[in-house]
Parts: structure tokens; sequence; C-alpha cells
């Protein structure tokens, strides 16, 4: 589910790989936001945007037949003659948004998920097993907090009984009631495969980009920093 982790673990896929593609060389700053709350009957994952798809399919994975969906497909191309259904669509800022008020199984929201790697699916639904929430607009670039504050991770909430989701996004710490990660993306270089080179939109998506990843984290007040290498 994390993608951070996944690179941490050296274990990049097509998914870490679409983290990634609409970055050009350069730094950036306040990336892949995480806070993560424990109380004793339930675990808090406040992020970014980066994890909204990816908390989608969590959660859809433990639907038992079908969940009322209220939310979004939000992407820059027409996928109307993909969608299984017929949705309101909206045009803004040159983002479509394909909005969803639905009964929907499993199966049904996994099959966005996997047909629409590019899109972002906001959708809030509940389950036994948790509530998810997502914001319905489009994210803005990682901004720095105010003061000596961390920047805002609160795109996406995760509400769930798992505590076995701490170990996914605090892999690299334990015993511990607050949470907190962010992090810096150094692209320092894009590598574009040749047949790709005369086409934009391809070249962007296939490319490969190297660098490292700095992550920052915060435990119960302590900071924390480390960074590796990553190809993607």
């Amino acid at each position: 589910m994390n993608f951070i982790k996944k690179i941490f673990e050296n274990q990049t896929d097509d998914v870490v790989h679409n983290k990634f593609t609409r970055f050009s060389i350069g730094t950036f700053e306040n990336r892949a936001l995480c806070q993560l709350t424990k109380t004793a009957k339930n675990l808090k994952i406040k992020t970014s945007f980066e994890y909204a798809n990816e908390f989608v399919a969590y959660l859809a994975n433990t639907i038992e037949d079908k969940t009322r969906i209220v939310g979004m497909i939000l992407c820059t191309s027409d996928i109307s003659p993909e969608l299984p259904f017929e949705v309101e669509r909206k045009n803004a800022m040159g983002l479509k948004k394909y909005l969803f008020d639905h009964d929907l199984t499993k199966e049904q929201i996994l099959n966005l998920y996997e047909k629409f790697p590019d899109a972002l699916i906001l959708f809030n639904f509940s389950t036994t097993a948790g509530t998810l929430k997502i914001k319905q607009k489009a994210p803005k670039a990682g901004k720095a907090g105010k003061g000596e504050e961390e920047p805002k991770a609160d795109y996406c909430i995760l509400t769930t009984t798992n505590f076995d989701l701490t170990k996914e996004f605090a892999f690299d710490a334990s015993n511990f009631k607050k949470f907190f990660a962010k992090h810096t993306f150094v692209i320092e270089s894009v590598n574009v495969p040749k047949e790709y080179e005369t086409d934009f939109n391809l070249a962007r998506k296939m490319a490969k980009r190297k660098g490292k990843i700095i992550r920052e984290i915060n435990i119960d007040g302590k900071g924390q920093k480390s960074e590796i290498n990553f190809e993607a």
C-alpha cells in the first residue's frame, strides 16, 4: 500500500513508478505526508493525496457485498467510454471530474483502481473495517507548515481498527502514540526510452526517474531523518 515503504525496501513496481510520472528534475519538499494517531479502539491515518488510490483499494477489499460510494474520479483524460456505468461529468481547470453516488461491489471498485492508474480515485465510504474520507478537490503542491508547525496531512483520512497498518506507514518506528512523516523527492535524472522520445505524453509516463528520497519522521516529539537512493 505504501509506495515509500516499497522504495525503502527496494521493491519498486508499477505503483511506485506512477507516483513519480508528474516530476521533472528538481527538489520537491513536503511530499507523501502521513500522520498516525493511536487510541485504544482505532488507528487514524491522515495523509496527503498520494495515498488516495491505495486507501480506496485497501478498504474496497473489505467490502462484503456492496457499499455506498460518494466521491469522484479526477483525471486529465476522457474515461467515459471505459466506465461500466453512467456518471455525471464536470470539467474544471483542465481536469475532468466523474461524480459517483452509487452502491458498488469490491470488484467494481478494484476494477476502477486497476483500469485508471493515472487518475485520482477520491471515494468516501465505510465498511466493517473502517471509514475513508477524501477531499473532493484537486490536490495542491506540498506546502510548508506555519512557523514551526509541520505541514498538514489532511487530504485523506482513514480510520480503522486494523492496527497492523501501523507497520505499513511507520515501518521505521514502534511503540508510539503519535507519528508524523514527510518526504523530500530529489529527482536527479529523467531517462526516457528511445522508443518514446518523440511522444511527449508517453515520454513523461514511461521515463525512469533517478534520485533520492529524504524521509523525516517525528515520533512522539522526537525527530529522525533517513534517505535512500531510488529509480522508478
